[in-house]
């Protein structure tokens, strides 16, 4: 006998300044995973209905006029997700959000339900105007992260983090972020196993977790003083060598008390830290899309030793090189 299934329902929250792969690919992901299942043992016998949600009326059209039919927020759904807001600098976000009082009002409402409610990129700044994150972590595009904390001050922003789940709130880091949210859905609902194989489908990293090798300190908005930037631009461009704090204190024209002080503040790790994450993330990539021999990816993650490279890479991953490359099926 089948077992029958035990359905999700996802809501996708769209309007017309919504970020229009933000609304449609997480469905894309969903279906994936239902595919997916077919494959899967009986006890993981589940699936995913989307369904995109307005806040005006049957139908909304996006601002490049895609139109999308929705279905009242009066339904019920396990999971809420908000596709980031479209905009081309900061200030624009401001003016695109002023336009989105209906979408406040629901989200305001929904958040009340105890239900899970998830934002991507600039869309947790709509969810923190409904000032149901306060008291709360969250995280958003890094690049936006010295606005939020400039309107949000009571929100504790974590920008290294792509994905941030404080009670009922989940929300994500830059746009594309949006795949790692709707893995860790599947992941939530269904199973760890089924959120790996389906990322494997997509060929998507399903193990990426920080935002971090993705910061462009030219750029960056404000995680802290000039010198901070300065300071984690020279050891990305250095992640692949020994350094010494003189060199990188050097580089930064100041002294190593105030460097470590003012370092650990802003990034909320040391300089050491900070380069030992960015290297296990480039080790992940490696591991997962090459065929490298672990001596080779020890040498080009910074690292004379394999077993040096082994200790931190589980210290922070808490496995083993090969323990992660098994993931994905191949041999070190």
């Amino acid at each position: 006998m089948n077992q029958p299934l035990t359905t999700f329902r996802i809501g996708v929250l769209v309007f017309p300044g919504a970020l229009q792969s933000g609304a449609v690919a997480p469905g894309d992901v969903f279906r994936v995973a239902n595919t997916m299942v077919l494959y899967r043992p009986a006890n993981e016998h589940v699936h995913f209905e989307t369904l995109w949600v307005g806040a005006r009326g049957s139908s909304v059209t996006t601002l490049s006029g895609l139109q999308f039919p929705t279905v009242p927020m009066d339904a019920q759904f396990d999971a809420l997700i908000v596709p980031g807001v479209d905009h081309d600098n900061p200030a624009d976000l401001t003016r695109a959000l002023d336009l989105l009082g209906p979408e406040q009002e629901l989200l305001r409402q929904y958040a009340l339900s105890g239900r899970l409610l998830a934002s991507n990129c600039s869309s947790t700044f709509l969810v923190a105007r409904t000032g149901q994150l306060a008291g709360r972590r969250a995280t958003t595009s890094w690049w936006l992260s010295a606005k939020f904390r400039k309107h949000f001050p009571d929100v504790e922003l974590d920008t290294e983090e792509l994905i941030v789940r404080d009670g009922p709130f989940l929300s994500s880091g830059g746009m594309t972020a949006y795949i790692d949210m709707a893995l860790w859905l599947v992941g939530h609902f269904a199973s760890e196993e089924l959120r790996q194989i389906t990322a494997k489908i997509l060929v998507a990293d399903s193990n990426r977790s920080s935002q971090s090798p993705y910061i462009a300190a030219g750029i960056a908005q404000g995680n802290g003083h000039a010198m901070i930037e300065r300071a984690r631009r020279w050891l990305n461009e250095h992640m692949d060598r020994d350094w010494s704090m003189t060199e990188l204190c050097e580089h930064c024209h100041t002294s190593s008390r105030t460097l470590l002080r003012r370092f650990q503040k802003a990034v909320g790790l040391s300089p050491i830290q900070y380069t030992q994450q960015l290297r296990v993330e480039r080790a992940k990539g490696l591991l997962e899309s090459s065929m490298l021999s672990l001596e080779d990816i020890t040498g080009r993650c910074g690292y004379e030793n394999v077993s040096t490279f082994s200790k931190v890479f589980k210290r922070w991953t808490n496995v083993t090189p090969r323990e992660y490359r098994s993931r994905f099926g191949l041999r070190s």
